[in-house]
């Protein structure tokens, strides 16, 4: 299962074909879980906590309301992402368990790694693009490697989320793990390249998630090197912004990119749907002055709301409440501290960003399902009570 956690987080980057990947996270990733699940007669101990149940409830609804009459696919579809979701979250918390979450995770990253600079290189060496940024905000994003689709995340948003995910993980081995001397300058080689990709997304939400995600992990952490990364990173932010004032004001003219008009739209539409939704996976249809339409709220607050009412909305900040507090009450552990920081990264995200959470394995699993199943996985060691 090992192997098949790896090839789901890091397929996205080697796969050019969509239903090989899934083939591969079907073989190596799901099959194997649900076995050892009936093995393990459901592992109910780990379902038995508050977050798992939470858990349980909110995909109970997803599915409930999947078979009810607005959802835009039938009611087994429903029932097969809820159970592959339970499998993705069991198949990290018995990996945590085994003590070999590690190894996915680091290969996953060091492959995030490779790719962000084999991009870099593509984009701006051999395809040589201009580093200009009126080109670069208006058609240069990078979402794509640049070769025989690999990498290909389609839209700069993924791609700068699923980066990101990776430059918070990288950056909690600088901070928990001690290094060799030898060491410091490879990760700091790959660490530059997730950020410098992420930048040049001009995603805004990846940019803030990035950032709010590695101030939690920073600012948690009792290592005296995390202060030190600290102090770096802010001075840098602030060169940067220095050097390039009149970008930063272009970025802030630019605002939230017409999201208000779809948030107002939706907030129109609240009566429509407020109690138990429009249903699963039903489009917010939004048409702007100009024309242009858009068929998402651009906030998966909003747009979990609109689908499955104030009903499922409750459930999923449950959810998030309750594997929030049980990272932080195990804050005194890096593993949880590492969670914590992924899990705020995704909440962050969500505001402004990440199309649907309920959907086949897609980069949005890495965002939020991977710190999810990272925490649900986390255990209390024995004899130590939680930190409040």
């Amino acid at each position: 299962m090992a192997l098949g956690l790896f090839v789901q987080l890091s397929g996205f980057l080697f796969n050019n074909d969509g239903s090989r990947q899934a083939t591969q996270v079907y073989l190596l990733l799901f099959v194997p879980a649900l076995v050892l699940l009936l093995v393990e007669r459901l592992a109910l101990p780990l379902w038995r906590q508050p977050c798992a149940l939470a858990l349980l409830a909110l995909l109970s609804w997803v599915v409930l309301r999947g078979s009810l009459d607005g959802a835009e696919k039938w009611p087994g579809y429903w029932l097969k992402v809820a159970l592959l979701i339970l499998l993705y979250v069991f198949t990290i918390s018995h990996l945590m368990s085994k003590g070999v979450i590690g190894i996915p995770l680091a290969l996953a990253v060091l492959l995030a790694c490779c790719f962000a600079w084999l991009t870099l290189i593509v984009q701006f060496v051999i395809l040589d693009k201009p580093l200009a940024y009126e080109v670069l905000r208006s058609t240069g994003r990078l979402r794509e490697l640049g070769w025989h689709g690999f990498a290909d995340f389609s839209h700069p948003i993924p791609a700068g989320l699923y980066h990101g995910v990776f430059a918070v993980l990288l950056l909690s081995v600088l901070v928990e793990r001690e290094l060799k001397a030898w060491a410091w300058l490879p990760v700091l080689v790959g660490l530059a390249g997730l950020l410098v990709y992420v930048l040049l997304t001009f995603s805004r939400g990846a940019w803030f998630s990035t950032l709010a995600g590695s101030l939690t992990l920073l600012l948690l952490s009792p290592q005296r090197r995390a202060r030190i990364l600290l102090l770096i990173g802010a001075l840098a932010i602030l060169l940067m912004m220095v050097v390039f004032w009149s970008r930063v004001e272009h970025e802030w003219f630019l605002g939230t990119s017409q999201r208000v008009p779809i948030w107002l739209n939706w907030l129109d539409r609240l009566p429509e749907f407020w109690i138990l939704g429009k249903g699963a996976g039903v489009d917010l249809i939004y048409r702007y002055p100009w024309g242009d339409v858009v068929n998402r709220a651009h906030s998966q607050y909003l747009q979990l709301w609109f689908e499955y009412g104030v009903i499922g909305f409750a459930l999923f900040l449950l959810l998030l409440g309750s594997v929030l507090l049980k990272a932080w009450r195990l804050r005194a552990d890096p593993a949880a501290r590492v969670a914590l920081a992924a899990l705020v990264f995704a909440l962050v995200a969500m505001v402004s960003d990440i199309s649907s959470i309920f959907s086949r394995p897609s980069p949005y699993w890495v965002v939020l399902w991977l710190p999810v199943g990272l925490i649900v996985g986390l255990r209390v060691p024995i004899g130590q009570p939680a930190s409040r």
